[in-house]
Parts: C-alpha cells; structure tokens; sequence
C-alpha cells in the first residue's frame, strides 16, 4: 500500500530529555501499516517556511488503538516549529515510509544496539520481537551522551527488558561506548552464530558494529538517519555509498539496510 497524506490527532507531546520531545499522533491508518524502522515525513509548519518536511523514525505504533508515538531531537527551525505543538493541534504527516527491519528467525538471538537519538526506532523494534517474535527476549545496549539525555528505559523494562546503559561521561551505567559493551559481550557469548545485531545510531558506531558482524559472520541491519527532502527517493536528496557501486536512496531504499549493502567509511 503507498503512503499518502494523512492528518494525525496529537495527543501529547512532551520533553522527555535535553532538546528531545516524545510526540504521541493518533490515525488508525497509518498505525495499521507501520513497522518497526519505518518513518513519518511530518510537515511542521503551516506556513512555507520551513518547505521541506522532516523525516522522523516511528518509535511505537498500536494497531488497536492507532496511537503512533514519533521521538525527535530539536535541532533546527522545523523541529523547534514541531516542539510547540500540543495536544488537540493536527500534524500533517506522510507515512509510513521506507524499508522496516526484518525480523528473525525462532532460533536468533537479537543483539539491539541505539546510540543517543538513534534508540528511538529500536523501542518499536523492541516491543515487536518482545511481543511478537518466537525467539529469546531482544538483548538491548544504548549509549547516551550523559545520564540527562537517557530514554526509553521505562519503555523496555515494560517489555521485561533490562537494558546496558553506557554514557560518554559515566554519569550512568558504564563509561564507554556501545561497541565496547558489544565486544564484552561477544567474549562471553557461545553460541555466536545464533547472533543477530540491528542498531541505529552515529555513523562511527555503525562502521564499528557491521566490521565486528563481519568478523563473526553474522547478519546486522543497520538504520540510517539522513536530512531527506522529498522522503519517497525521487530527488536524491539522502544518497548513501552502495558496496556493489553507485548509491542508494536512504528513504526509499532504506533507511533500514543489511550492513553488506552499503559503505559506512
């Protein structure tokens, strides 16, 4: 089914940290189509200023009550726009957008893996192997800048996950980077081949995961986060290096890759 316009009912929209908001939209038809890693292209202006639409990651979705709740950094014109909002205002939104995460098999165990804003679509990934998948509980690292900027964790131990948290300053959980907590895991993991990493975040941290997947053989699905224009791959707008040459489309033939089809460095 194509995406198209749709106007959401906001129900809330909330700090939950720093500069990052947690918006919940209501619209049953988009809720109904929306799987984990795909995205929103949310007109935050009324006015033409800002043109462009912002492409933000979809971090729940119930079918049953068609709540979607998107999490989303202020970092520009359009955000700030977006945080002012409140409940009872309409958001123009298109979506759902982009290729979703694929799940795994019963006999995989999920490794996720979230650096700062990066966390925000994997709490939908979360919630869906959690709920719906047959295998073992999702394995969840995140890594923040510091302790303020911590979310989700709520969200995760809902689901009967306990996450390792690490922070750049040690303010909460482990002084070090998610990959550091990954390596330490893969050390004592035995069964390594039952492994399989998906993982959002900056891009440093993803060349760091896909070359430790590669490593062991094992499959990684990485979401990318872009500035897009159109958001449906017709302007070239969100290119990302393909490993077989050329370059890919972020929204349309992503955001959601297998670590083997693109260049990271």
């Amino acid at each position: 089914m194509s995406a198209q316009v749709s106007i959401a009912n906001i129900e809330q929209n909330v700090q939950i940290a720093p500069d990052i908001y947690l918006m919940e939209i209501r619209s049953h038809e988009v809720a109904q189509n929306a799987m984990p890693g795909q995205f929103l292209h949310v007109r935050c202006s009324d006015s033409l200023s800002p043109l462009l639409r912002r492409p933000i990651s979809i971090a729940d979705a119930d079918k049953k009550t068609g709540s979607i709740k998107i999490i989303y950094r202020v970092v520009g014109q359009g955000t700030q726009l977006l945080c002012r909002k409140r409940p009872g205002d309409s958001l123009d939104i298109i979506g759902p957008l982009g290729r979703g995460f694929p799940m795994p098999d019963e006999s995989k165990t999920s490794i996720i893996i979230g650096g700062g804003i990066g966390a925000a679509p994997l709490l939908y990934l979360a919630k869906t192997l959690a709920r719906e998948a047959k295998g073992p509980l999702p394995k969840v690292i995140l890594g923040f800048e510091t302790k303020q900027e911590v979310f989700g964790i709520e969200i995760l131990e809902a689901l009967g996950i306990k996450a390792e948290i690490c922070t750049d300053d040690g303010s909460l959980g482990q002084r070090c980077f998610p990959t550091a907590l990954l390596k330490e895991y893969l050390v004592e993991y035995r069964h390594k081949s039952n492994l399989i990493f998906y993982a959002c975040g900056p891009k440093a941290m993803l060349a760091s995961i896909k070359d430790m997947a590669a490593a062991e053989k094992l499959t990684a699905y990485f979401s990318l986060e872009e500035r897009m224009g159109c958001g449906m791959g017709a302007c070239l707008g969100c290119p990302v290096k393909s490993s077989q040459g050329g370059y890919k489309k972020v929204c349309k033939d992503g955001p959601v890759f297998e670590a083997g089809e693109i260049e990271l460095k």
